[in-house]
């Protein structure tokens, strides 16, 4: 829009007769005095120096291009508006509050109090730094908002969530208050140079920018480093370590500074991913760096994936130490064998006679009974990586207690070489299992049969091996389980 240095009375009086029409600056609005006459045109010393941009457009203008506009259609283009604050939303003293953004709405004739309004909804300051006083945008005020629009149901607006700013303001309070910043330099102290950061860490500035070029709700899918110092703890934070051992707080790059450009370390675990026990371990002014994914959560907010995803690699507080974690008993596998499925994950190898292992419907178990017959029972792989310790439970009968000169045919082995393949069943290392009883002429539980140390940290298979000569008993197998301990150094 052209700005009209001069004009004559005439055409002032024509201006305030028209409907809609706006007084735009450097102008400003013209009052009349008290005996009826219009005084010379001066320029409005607020807006001297803005330099408004050619393609500044009014109010109306902004409301003829989003009635163009599809219900939830947004403008490619982002758009110079330029009005007069006409009122305040309902939300802009908690939306500054919150997020840093005001709401309000605009009109091209000041006072005027009109229904052709725009509203500038979830806006940010001057060179789209966050608002920190809801004063700093007030009824009057001549403002020029920069960002795309939107028709949202109806309404005429610019999109929210901080994607639009306003460029220039007549309130003082805004200009004083959203000066540039200097730049935001993250120093790292000294105690912590010692701990070999990774060169490819980011500072809280960096990992800002990574998160803006998100799409609202996306993840980075890489894991950074993200360095800064502890601005102030979320209101969340202690119930967070007490109830769940994570910790919520914000990070900024200058120690104190009380940044508006912060990073929120969110549901983070502490050092090595071990669980926080004390709120205390996060303290503002604390040195961090804490190692996860990061997300663009609601297209506003920037931080690192929740729900311990994430967690302290580093911390300048003492009370950030490692917590070892407790051993756990995990269960490798647990095979019922008493349903029709029961051998799905086993396998069946037959190398003499014509009996084979099989699933028993009558008994509901996996049996196998025959003379002059050697055929294994062997699991599916067991990973027992990262486990300390591991043992077998199996639930057993024979037809009648076996005798001492009977009992080698009935047997238990274990290999970390075999590689699955029944064909090369006799080229793998079998070693035996024992520690259960023979005298099982109905179902006993096998008790705990801890397997060999030299087979935890690898993956194995535990075999049944049956092999009668001329007298043979029935061998029946339920509930066989595998349990293990975690291992921690």
């Amino acid at each position: 829009m052209k700005l009209i240095k001069h004009f004559s009375i005439l055409l002032c009086v024509a201006a305030l007769t028209v409907a809609c029409e706006m007084a735009i600056p450097p102008f400003g609005p013209i009052d009349r005095p008290d005996n009826g006459e219009l005084p010379p045109p001066v320029e409005a010393p607020d807006t001297i120096g803005w330099n408004i941009p050619a393609e500044a457009i009014t109010v109306a203008q902004a409301r003829e291009i989003c009635m163009g506009l599809e219900s939830g259609a947004k403008t490619d283009t982002k758009y110079y508006v330029m009005g007069y604050v006409k009122k305040i939303h309902s939300k802009h003293a908690d939306g500054v509050a919150n997020f840093g953004n005001a709401q309000f709405y605009i009109e091209d004739v000041k006072g005027a109090n009109s229904g052709d309004d725009f509203m500038a909804y979830q806006v940010y300051g001057i060179n789209n730094q966050k608002i920190t006083d809801p004063n700093a945008v007030l009824v009057g005020d001549f403002v020029i908002i920069y960002g795309p629009l939107t028709n949202y149901n109806g309404t005429f607006e610019t999109t929210g969530q901080g994607s639009a700013h306003i460029w220039k303001s007549t309130n003082p309070l805004l200009n004083e208050s959203q000066k540039p910043q200097e730049p935001e330099v993250l120093v790292i102290p000294e105690e912590a140079k010692a701990w070999n950061i990774p060169a490819e860490a980011i500072d809280v500035i960096k990992a800002r920018e990574i998160c803006a070029g998100l799409a609202a709700g996306a993840t980075t899918g890489t894991k950074y480093y993200v360095m800064g110092y502890v601005k102030k703890l979320h209101n969340n934070h202690a119930s967070g370590v007490t109830g769940y051992g994570n910790a919520q707080f914000y990070m900024e790059n200058v120690k104190g500074a009380n940044s508006q450009n912060d990073f929120i370390a969110f549901q983070v675990y502490g050092i090595n991913g071990t669980k926080i026990t004390d709120p205390n371990a996060v303290a503002v002014g604390d040195f961090v760096v804490v190692y996860g994914e990061l997300t663009n959560y609601m297209g506003n907010t920037y931080e690192t994936v929740g729900k311990g995803a994430a967690h302290v690699w580093k911390s300048t507080n003492p009370l950030m130490v490692e917590t070892k974690p407790e051993p756990k008993e995990v269960t490798i596998i647990e095979a019922d064998l008493s349903k029709t499925n029961a051998l799905d994950n086993f396998t069946v190898a037959n190398i003499e006679g014509d009996a084979k292992w099989a699933y028993n419907r009558k008994g509901l178990c996996t049996q196998i009974s025959a003379a002059n017959n050697q055929d294994w029972l062997i699991s599916p792989a067991l990973d027992l990586s990262g486990m300390s310790e591991a043992s077998l439970n199996f639930k057993y009968k024979f037809s009648e207690a076996i005798p001492a000169d009977y009992q080698a045919q009935y047997t238990i082995w274990v290999s970390k070489d075999y590689d699955g393949n029944a064909d090369n069943l006799n080229n793998a290392t079998w070693v035996p299992l024992t520690g259960f009883s023979y005298d099982a002429a109905a179902y006993t539980e096998s008790g705990a049969i801890n397997l060999p140390e030299e087979m935890i940290g690898s993956t194995c298979y535990i075999a049944w091996k049956y092999n009668t000569q001329e007298v043979s008993h029935t061998w029946s197998l339920k509930n066989i389980v595998v349990k293990a301990m975690t291992k921690v150094d």
